[in-house]
């Protein structure tokens, strides 16, 4: 159960903001509470800047898929001049969604009436409109969302007017725009179901303190040690220059070349960083791997699994060993920590659960916390101490 404020308007979050050292683990209630959730998809989820997918998923012109984030239906495409476009995929007649899946079209046309868009988002056709007073097919479009591309990665956003995009993405860019990203390819995507809350699998990537205990056999073997130097910066990101893991490998030495600008680089040679509201990156000498986290329900969300390689490697005749090796030890370390995550979230609603104190080793995490509980609640908590 949660400590009430002084004013007794709502949990009381002092523990969590003081240094560290001093701090405490905030209330389950951020984990479990639907309102809770309510409110984050809307002035976060809503808001921001989100990490949708990779350029090279979408090739040619013609090419789509098709999204539902947080309840809102989503078209991405690859229009006719190369450009990519996200719309609204909500029918400008009675709002059912116009394509579904993915695959290559010039045309999208919605299943439900008739009504027919160009890759432009333009309507072309709308059958027994004619006599409809006042309408004009040729004023009519999709909803556009804003959308940008950063080294091959997609990002689009669900606020008509976000944070100017070179704005949102500068320190990300500072810390890992020289490894080129748009040079390499996907060589594995997925999406993996849990059963907790959202932030928890965000959280639990940048807990080293767990490395040493829950990974001891898998990439815990080859950490030197969990007390690796966090860099944090405002809005709750988040980076870890330098470190020592490894691939994911049994002996953690790299799968075959690294990439071209990370050659010069240790064997074991690891970066990390977080990008809120979800996105978690690591950074190997011869791959990089993205993960998203996104809710379904308070108790649900869907954790999705990038990996990209050089060209060269992703292109190869070894490529599927390649990428079943990886998956293989992939699978291995995500299982320990699933397992972790889902046992937190029933923690959270446990009737005698409390909080525990904080170590030094999370002040990552603790980042991360503050800065949701700020996005959700307003402002910075009463009490609260600097770093």
């Amino acid at each position: 159960m949660s400590e009430r404020a002084s004013n007794g308007a709502g949990p009381d979050f002092t523990p969590t903001f003081r240094p560290v050292t001093q701090a405490s683990h905030p209330p389950g209630m951020i984990y479990n509470d639907p309102a809770i959730l309510e409110r984050e998809k809307e002035v976060i989820f809503r808001q921001e800047w989100l990490c949708i997918g990779r350029a090279d998923e979408l090739p040619n012109p013609g090419d789509y898929q098709t999204h539902r984030i947080v309840g809102e239906p989503v078209l991405l495409c690859r229009k006719a001049d190369g450009s990519i476009a996200a719309y609204s995929n909500t029918c400008l007649h009675r709002g059912v969604e116009v394509a579904s899946g993915q695959g290559n079209t010039q045309e999208f046309t919605c299943p439900y009436h008739g009504w027919l868009y160009n890759l432009d988002g333009q309507l072309l056709g709308a059958s027994y409109m004619r006599d409809s007073e006042g309408f004009d097919r040729k004023t009519c479009r999709l909803p556009t969302l804003p959308v940008a591309l950063w080294h091959g990665w997609i990002f689009l956003s669900l606020n008509a007017n976000p944070m100017p995009f070179d704005r949102y993405i500068a320190d990300f860019d500072e810390k890992f725009g020289y490894i080129d990203m748009g040079k390499l390819k996907l060589g594995l995507k997925r999406d993996i179901p849990l059963r907790c809350n959202w932030k928890l699998m965000v959280e639990n990537f940048i807990d080293f303190y767990h490395v040493g205990v829950l990974h001891k056999d898998t990439i815990g073997r080859y950490m030197k040690t969990s007390d690796v130097d966090y860099e944090l910066r405002p809005g709750g990101r988040i980076f870890i220059d330098e470190y020592d893991a490894g691939s994911h490998t049994k002996d953690g030495q790299v799968f075959k070349e690294p990439i071209a600008t990370l050659k010069d680089k240790p064997p074991r040679f690891s970066q990390a960083g977080v990008l809120p509201p979800n996105l978690n990156f690591f950074v190997r000498p011869d791959y990089v791997m993205l993960y998203t986290s996104w809710p379904t329900d308070v108790d649900h969300m869907v954790m999705r699994q990038y990996v990209c390689f050089p060209a060269h490697v992703r292109d190869a005749p070894d490529f599927p060993q390649v990428i079943a090796d990886f998956t293989r030890m992939s699978d291995k370390i995500l299982g320990e920590d699933v397992d972790m995550v889902e046992s937190l979230q029933n923690a959270s609603k446990a009737r005698h659960f409390v909080p525990g104190r904080m170590s030094r080793l999370e002040r990552g995490v603790q980042h991360y916390i503050r800065h949701n509980i700020e996005r959700i609640f307003g402002g910075q908590q009463e009490g609260q101490a600097a770093e």
